[in-house]
């Protein structure tokens, strides 16, 4: 496969550099981000962490200074054979020009999603659907599993997230440089831009596409910037989840449709070809088109020889989570395909109805999915309990318990969430190569053997990092909105390194309920008020754009953080992304995770956090639903939410959430043996650290996937 990589100039001696930055393999290694950083430190803090663009911008003076010493070549050659050694020769000697790279054409999956989230410096995902694709990508390249992804690359990405004086959100959106990322644009063997085509009645439209390295996965993605498009095409990757439904049904036919075409043109076969969520499943229709054009079959015969291939995973409980497209938008686009299928206009839109009706105006993208897939799950126990009821219907003649929707519960990429003081501890007393032995229980049980200081040491030094960044980035953000001088000064003069931290960072969907805890007001203040016993509470989190919901609840975090006794106590991070979620999940003491029982299919904030050593304070829902020990955290309410109304259950776990936190999270903290000590605190990470580690990571992840859904 060739590829064209727009890389920037560098000395000969300096070429290691430009295969680190080209893969996003170095965002998961901490000698690689301080080999980055140690070259300009201004400069590295200026691009955020984008490596592409910061070898870019870096000055001849800077360069020619590295490129002489000895110490820093010795470094940088270090790095460089630790990154061969982990995804092999084929990803060395990037330059600027045309490349012929190494493509596995015999993947066990090919990953279809929406969005990716990698790093910050690739911001073309959401929230949690985007974060465990892209470390779902991560943790097949650490197997050795072959695989590739496919997905959108936004010209805009994801919008940043930006507070009006009246603490009410909106949103900008600005071009990505693409020449600045890690990218590359794969080319036909002639050299000329690899193009592919989706037929619409009056016009195609053509898209690019650019090639991102994970370690020895591939991600490939597909981009409508195209000059011989019309207009409103090129726009059609121009925003992530674009509110415009033409637009949105347009970017899941260039995703699933397109997606496929582009693995056809490079001649890869995928052995499974997996959905994540429904926005892909387009990708069934064009599967089938295919191999009756090949095979001169029937629809049927085609859905049936391609179903056995397609995997589907489906995220949400939530209505509103399921993409639905209305007829009268869609029949018009589909008009072409209609002939390739050997399907009629009722047939067709059968398809995407629940009970195979084609009457309904409504297309369903998770019905669509569901009727192709020979292997279903959700991303939990609990969810995929809540699937198989929720779906039920679709087998009229299985009971609820013989649905054949299965789960692999989610889990995450240790190496990306770790932070540094806790990686450091774990190599001391765990073992140097346990990053590499995270099934291991054997291993996590030494947890028990690590000193209390040593424990503690890490834990503050996560938590001062934290507090020191987030009180930076909360004082530039209310000096550009002119606010009130004493809620800058609370924020830049009051000493909160030991406060208790509470950590709530997530997206601002109105059933995640981001202020259960403030319901009553009058009690909370009477904890931010105690002076011995000092709280924060750190917030972080968009709301769709449409969604005034989410937006309101900002709105009363922000307004509520001014007023005394929260002033400087309540902070609200604007713009969340991959590199805020680092820090909080790393500096938290509790993560508070207060979803409405049973709308959370899984989470996966928590799991990031508890590796860093904080306590889990949860509904019982999702993944804590599993989690969850009599002794590693604590749970919010009893998880019975049937026969309750929605007011009932919040006030209910709204008074559970408190009692909590007055009579057990807090005394806990604060409870100190002779040496300053919390000895009982740390008895309970420990417990959470051996019983959460081990399971709730990608590589038990990934590994259940390919054994039971992409090799079975």
């Amino acid at each position: 496969m060739k590829v064209y990589c727009d890389a920037p100039r560098v000395p000969e001696a300096l070429q290691p550099l430009l295969d680190l930055a080209y893969n996003f393999w170095w965002t998961r290694v901490p000698e690689a981000v301080q080999l980055f950083e140690s070259m300009c430190p201004p400069l590295w803090r200026q691009v955020q962490g984008n490596a592409v663009r910061f070898l870019r911008l870096m000055g001849d003076e800077t360069l020619s200074r590295h490129e002489g010493d000895p110490a820093f070549l010795h470094r940088m050659q270090g790095v460089h054979n630790r990154f061969t050694a982990d995804v092999g020769d084929g990803e060395c000697c990037i330059q600027r020009g045309v490349l012929e790279m190494p493509v596995e054409l015999h993947p066990l999956a090919a990953y279809f999603s929406a969005e990716f989230g990698l790093h910050e410096s690739l911001p073309i995902y959401s929230g949690g659907l985007g974060i465990l694709a892209g470390d779902h990508v991560k943790a097949t390249s650490d197997l050795q599993i072959p695989f590739v992804g496919m997905g959108l690359l936004y010209r805009q990405g994801y919008f940043r997230q930006r507070l009006n004086l009246e603490g009410w959100q909106y949103e900008l959106y600005e071009d990505l440089p693409f020449h600045d990322l890690a990218l590359r644009e794969v080319l036909n063997e002639d050299e000329t831009p690899l193009l592919v085509t989706i037929h619409l009645p009056d016009r195609d439209v053509k898209a690019r596409v650019w090639l991102a390295m994970v370690g020895r996965s591939a991600l490939f993605l597909l981009d409508s910037y195209v000059l011989d498009n019309w207009r409103e095409d090129r726009l059609i990757t121009n925003r992530l989840y674009d509110s415009d439904r033409k637009i949105r049904l347009l970017q899941e036919i260039l995703l699933g449709v397109g997606g496929v075409r582009v693995l056809e043109a490079l001649n890869i076969t995928p052995r499974r070809f997996h959905m994540n969520e429904g926005h892909s499943a387009f990708l069934v229709l064009e599967r089938a088109a295919q191999l009756i054009r090949q095979k001169d079959i029937t629809f049927e015969e085609a859905r049936e020889l391609t179903r056995s291939s397609n995997v589907f995973t489906t995220h949400t409980p939530v209505a509103a989570g399921h993409e639905i497209f209305e007829r009268e938008i869609m029949e018009p686009m589909f008009r072409p395909q209609l002939e390739r299928l050997k399907l009629t206009a009722d047939e067709f839109f059968a398809l995407g109805h629940r009970d195979g009706n084609s009457s309904s105006s409504a297309f369903e993208m998770t019905a669509l999915a569901i009727h192709f897939s020979d292997r279903i799950n959700g991303v939990s126990r609990l969810h995929g309990e809540v699937a198989r009821k929720q779906w039920a219907f679709m087998w009229p003649d299985r009971p609820v318990s013989d649905v054949p929707i299965g789960h692999v519960t989610n889990g995450i990429d240790l190496p990306t969430w770790i932070g540094p003081a806790m990686r450091d501890l774990f190599a001391r007393h765990l073992a140097p190569d346990w990053e590499n032995r995270l099934l291991d229980e054997e291993l996590w049980n030494r947890v028990d053997s690590i000193p209390d200081s040593a424990l503690w040491e890490a834990l503050e030094k996560q938590r001062i990092r934290l507090v020191t960044s987030a009180r930076r980035r909360c004082a530039e953000q209310l000096r550009g909105r002119n606010v009130d001088t004493q809620l800058l000064n609370a924020l830049l003069t009051e000493p909160h390194e030991k406060s208790l931290t509470i950590g709530f960072a997530r997206r601002f969907a109105t059933y995640k309920r981001a202020t259960l805890i403030f319901r009553d007001v009058d009690r909370l203040a009477r904890l931010f008020a105690d002076r011995d016993r000092p709280i924060q509470i750190i917030y972080a989190g968009k709301a769709h754009p449409a969604d005034e919901g989410g937006k309101r609840l900002i709105q009363d975090i922000v307004r509520l953080a001014e007023k005394p006794p929260f002033r400087g106590r309540v902070l609200f991070i604007e713009n969340y992304d991959i590199g805020i979620a680092r820090e909080l999940v790393q500096g938290a003491d509790v993560w508070l995770n207060t979803p409405r029982p049973p709308k959370e299919a899984s989470g996966t904030s928590g799991m990031k956090a508890c590796p860093n050593g904080a306590l889990t304070l949860s509904t019982r829902d999702g993944w804590w639903v599993e989690g969850a020990t009599q002794s590693n955290g604590w749970t919010i309410g009893d998880g019975r939410f049937e026969g309750r109304s929605e007011e009932e259950l919040d006030a209910f776990e709204a008074e559970s959430l408190m009692s909590l936190l007055e009579n057990e999270v807090i005394p806990l903290f604060f409870d100190r043996d002779a040496r300053g000590l919390p000895v009982r605190w740390l008895a309970r990470v420990r417990e959470s650290i051996r019983t959460i580690t081990p399971f709730f990571n990608t590589a038990r992840m990934v590994r259940e996937y390919a054994e039971t859904y992409y090799t079975r």
